[in-house]
């Protein structure tokens, strides 16, 4: 074996040239040297790493443990720090801190603590915590964090010492600030008590001195009454095909002349309440009928919208003169008034 080894290396050390099966050997192997030569140059360019640390690996029940998250790539991969939101391994989820961010030109870190605890005695797991991205490639890939063992311990117990009773609740003193939010409540439910008052009383009760009636005329009411149904007449309404508005300024002339006559709010009576309330008046039987039927004329046109003949209206002006002269006041009233 010797011997072929050393003649093969004596005709490559004479000149002679290696057959081409030689040939092809040695391209191969030097293709594979630089291939692995080269995979440790790729990975370390292309390498995602993901380390959970932990401040202790003993806690006792229900003590808070911190574990921070670690995660390194390159600057060229799309990769996220994963959400946390119940557990981390097998033990619980408490709270998140921000993400720490370093930006390198060929490297990019992430990093985040988290809050977690145990309930249960025993040995537990913070971890793995799984990291999606994307490799170089553009497929999606998952890496997984280390597992970080952690002790938890119960409280130690002296279990020679009597067991002592329940203690009862502490009495803990009230501080005057629990109460501001009760005390600004309650003034301001009063205030809006006393500003409803107000505006009631403002609104709805009569002022002392003040009468509802309005403004009487400088003229005698029978007076004034009949100088309005003049202008209503030179108006011509009916004749416009104006009959609504004719009979709404007739009948609100008749309505102010017993405010002033007979000091009777009927402006704003409707026709049964001034029918109802008629007799209460000093007026004669034929002046009462033709002011109701001044006013049941005038309701149908406005509100049945019953167009009267001409007739009809020169009736209703008629009816209206004859009820001033009907009602006005005699001349022993006039000098005593």
């Amino acid at each position: 074996m010797s011997c072929k080894t050393n003649t093969k290396h004596s005709r490559v050390l004479n000149g002679e040239k290696p057959s081409s099966g030689r040939l092809c050997g040695y391209i191969c192997l030097f293709m594979l040297l630089f291939m692995f030569g080269a995979v440790p140059v790729l990975n370390a360019q292309t390498t995602v790493s993901a380390i959970l640390t932990a401040d202790s690996n003993h806690i006792l029940i229900g003590d808070h443990l911190n574990v921070k998250l670690t995660l390194k790539h390159p600057a060229g991969l799309k990769i996220a720090m994963p959400v946390v939101k119940d557990s981390v391994g097998n033990m619980a989820f408490i709270s998140a801190s921000k993400i720490d961010t370093v930006n390198e030109p060929t490297l990019q870190t992430y990093a985040q603590t988290y809050i977690i605890s145990a309930f249960d005695s025993g040995q537990f797991h913070a971890g793995p915590i799984a990291v999606p991205f994307k490799n170089s490639t553009g497929a999606t890939d998952t890496l997984f964090s280390n597992i970080v063992v952690v002790n938890v311990n119960t409280v130690p117990v002296d279990t020679m010492m009597p067991i002592k009773p329940i203690k009862g609740p502490l009495a803990v003193p009230y501080a005057w600030q629990e109460f501001v939010l009760y005390v600004l409540g309650a003034l301001l439910l009063l205030l809006l008590i006393i500003g409803g008052i107000i505006l009631y009383e403002k609104y709805t009760r009569e002022k002392p001195g003040v009468s509802n009636a309005r403004p009487i005329p400088k003229d005698p009411a029978h007076i004034w009454a009949r100088k309005e149904l003049k202008k209503l007449e030179d108006d011509k309404l009916w004749q416009k095909d104006q009959a609504k508005l004719y009979y709404s300024r007739l009948t609100e002339i008749l309505r102010l002349y017993l405010e002033y006559r007979f000091s009777w709010l009927a402006l704003e009576s409707t026709t049964g309440e001034i029918e109802n309330a008629i007799n209460n008046y000093q007026m004669k039987e034929k002046a009462k009928d033709n002011l109701l039927q001044i006013l049941r004329a005038a309701d149908l046109v406005k509100f049945a919208k019953l167009l009267p003949a001409p007739e009809a209206n020169i009736k209703a002006m008629e009816s209206a003169y004859k009820f001033i002269d009907l009602t006005e006041p005699k001349e022993e009233e006039q000098k005593k008034s």
